[in-house]
């Protein structure tokens, strides 16, 4: 709604900022003309209803009181018009001011093979190491993209794992199904797919969260969860009997949802219908009890240390230590936020 704003202030400013100009224009060259028409009439010394023009005019000609009165609206018609301007040209400016997305932090890489560097965003870097950050309000857009890097990393190694961190305040009905299919369609072709929920997970972005891989699907200690129905948050318009149709189209697609959920979590459809008559938040516990996340990523106090140990060889007995170090993790087969 607010781009939808912004859209149509500018185009209204567009539109006006001609009309503006041109109407401060006649109006200030009407007010003109009748200044000097008043200006101009000869002096006649025996009026009672004439004043000495300010200063020595060439003409040595006299200004009534109307055309004074006259100048006087024309000045504050031209102030008035250049106040509409300059309050439409500052709106137009904030708006474009607020629509400007913020421009990426950018990392040094250096081309694999060759002696070249290049600046790449630290998503850019994100998904070079297999990792996607969902952010935003899936719609149809945003769908298409993460469908993009998810095909991308396919196509690199279909069987390599993928971790995606989900901070989704809320998705659309269909273009999150259609990112539910992409990955489900990785995930049979042997992808391991880990899911990290580390902040508000709401309605669909929850469901999303929940589609990782068996065993692989994790939420921070602050994390959040919060389940409601889908697929009726947009109005409808028309004719009652296509309001119908698109009403029982919605509904289902929202019980395919339902049952969806039900195959992720474990539940049955009518525990999923019970629950989903309210909407209800879930804490990062309650969420692994309710079955959206495997496990709450607790930070291990002791890893480092035992990291630093090693393990012993129960054959040799030696103490051998992980190789750890800049692109070379202790334990890979977990997400970041793990290690």
């Amino acid at each position: 709604m607010v781009g939808i704003q912004h859209d149509g202030r500018r185009q209204w400013a567009k539109k006006m900022r001609p009309t503006l100009v041109w109407a401060a224009m006649g109006v200030s060259a009407c007010c003109g003309l009748f200044s000097a028409a008043f200006a101009v009439e000869p002096l006649r010394p025996t009026s009672q209803h004439r004043s000495i023009a300010l200063g020595h005019s060439p003409l040595r000609h006299t200004c009534t009181s109307g055309a004074w009165c006259a100048a006087a609206v024309g000045a504050s018609t031209i102030v008035a018009a250049s106040f509409v301007f300059a309050q439409t040209t500052t709106k137009l400016a904030r708006s474009r001011l607020q629509r400007t997305p913020r421009a990426d932090a950018l990392m040094p890489w250096k081309i694999p093979n060759t002696s070249r560097w290049q600046w790449l965003s630290v998503r850019e870097l994100l998904l070079r190491e297999r990792i996607l950050m969902l952010t935003e309000f899936i719609d149809e857009q945003y769908s298409n993209a993460i469908i993009a890097m998810l095909l991308y990393l396919q196509s690199e190694d279909a069987s390599k794992p993928i971790q995606i961190y989900f901070s989704v305040p809320g998705a659309a009905l269909k273009p999150a199904l259609s990112v539910y299919d992409t990955i489900c369609q990785l995930k049979n072709k042997g992808c391991k797919l880990t899911t990290v929920g580390y902040s508000l997970c709401s309605g669909m972005g929850a469901f999303l969260a929940a589609s990782g891989t068996k065993g692989r699907r994790f939420a921070t200690p602050n994390a959040l969860f919060r389940l409601s129905r889908v697929g009726l948050e947009s109005p409808m318009r028309g004719q009652a009997s296509d309001i119908a149709l698109e009403a029982m189209q919605i509904l289902k697609e929202s019980k395919q949802a339902e049952t969806l959920l039900a195959e992720v979590t474990g539940r049955t459809p009518e525990q999923i219908d019970q629950d989903l008559k309210r909407d209800f938040y879930l804490s990062p516990d309650q969420a692994v009890e309710f079955g959206l996340v495997d496990r709450v990523l607790v930070p291990d106090v002791d890893k480092g240390e035992k990291l630093d140990k090693g393990v012993r060889d129960p054959w040799s007995g030696t103490l051998q230590k992980e190789k750890v170090g800049f692109g070379v993790f202790a334990d890979p087969n977990q997400p970041r936020t793990a290690v």
